[in-house]
């Protein structure tokens, strides 16, 4: 595999045998290294052993699993991720942080640097060039690309069985909340389409260098296959954007263009779902969104839901 997380065919990997490393603390790579933080990239590199040992066990990987690892940094988690996994792929952005690892660790067998974006990874290639049908993926998330990352992580659900994910806690509020609560949002709504998600534990904004002005908190996104939403994704979607793009509207006037686009009217959804659209979108679960975008698009009620 190359430099640019390209992947040609190939076999999987034995299991690690590598000895444990114990990661030189980010202060004095940054230091020995000549970096500095970057602020547009929002780099705050994880700095806690204690933090470091609770992510990689609320991970539950397993000797067969292969991680992708996001923003590996100075291998605060890698390490401790490749000696719970099969093998570790770690994307980092930074060229001249990647060109640090490198130099202070050298190269192992456990373990896959790879210089670029997640957001243009190839999960597919991973998955395939490491034997295995789905990747964990495992990262410190920056605050400027955890929507759009979630979202792609989602996209590539056929490829990733689940993800554990620090995130700034505003952002993981945002993820994990439930109807009715203020941070509930359409990027919760969306992502519970798709997958379980729970907040796992805070970590301080202490554990970090350089500290960031807020503390983050770890989640969890698991996909599976049995949640049993009868709706279009394409839809459900449309649905939950439009009635969370005016929050403070009734459904029957946020859906308006929607219904208007269908040929279907306040009262048919009504009596179809039993959801007054006299109620607000952020009242709504998940599952009753699901049946509001059934019914929009004429598949029946929503009450023969297994």
């Amino acid at each position: 595999m190359g430099d640019d997380g390209s992947y040609a065919s190939g076999s999987g990997c034995e299991p690690n045998e590598e000895a444990a490393v114990r990661p030189t603390p980010p202060a004095l790579m940054l230091e020995k290294y000549g970096l500095a933080p970057s602020r547009q990239r929002g780099q705050n590199f994880l700095s806690d052993a204690n933090v470091t040992r609770k992510v990689v066990s609320a991970a539950r990987l397993s000797p067969d699993d292969v991680v992708v690892e996001i923003g590996p940094g100075f291998g605060a988690l890698t390490f401790g991720l490749a000696q719970a996994a099969r093998h570790v792929v770690a994307v980092e952005i930074d060229a001249g942080v990647a060109r640090a690892f490198r130099a202070e660790y050298g190269e192992r067998e456990d373990i896959t640097l790879v210089v670029g974006d997640i957001l243009d990874f190839d999960f597919a290639g991973a998955a395939e060039h490491h034997g295995v049908n789905r990747l964990v993926v495992v990262g410190n998330i920056p605050y400027n690309v955890t929507s759009p990352l979630v979202r792609r992580l989602t996209d590539e659900r056929g490829r990733v069985a689940r993800c554990l994910l620090m995130v700034q806690s505003e952002v993981g509020a945002r993820i994990t909340s439930e109807p009715g609560e203020n941070d509930y949002s359409s990027l919760s709504v969306v992502t519970r389409y798709h997958a379980r998600v729970r907040g796992l534990f805070t970590v301080r904004r202490t554990c970090f260098h350089p500290r960031p002005k807020v503390d983050s908190g770890v989640i969890e996104i698991t996909f599976a296959g049995d949640l049993w939403r009868r709706s279009d994704p394409d839809t459900f979607e449309a649905v939950v954007r439009a009635a969370f793009g005016k929050r403070r509207k009734m459904l029957r006037q946020s859906l308006q263009e929607l219904m208007s686009e269908r040929g279907r009217t306040a009262s048919e959804l009504e009596d179809a779902t039993g959801i007054a659209l006299s109620r607000r979108g952020e009242t709504l679960s998940v599952e009753e969104f699901d049946d509001l975008a059934r019914a929009l698009t004429g598949d029946g009620r929503g009450e023969d839901r297994v």
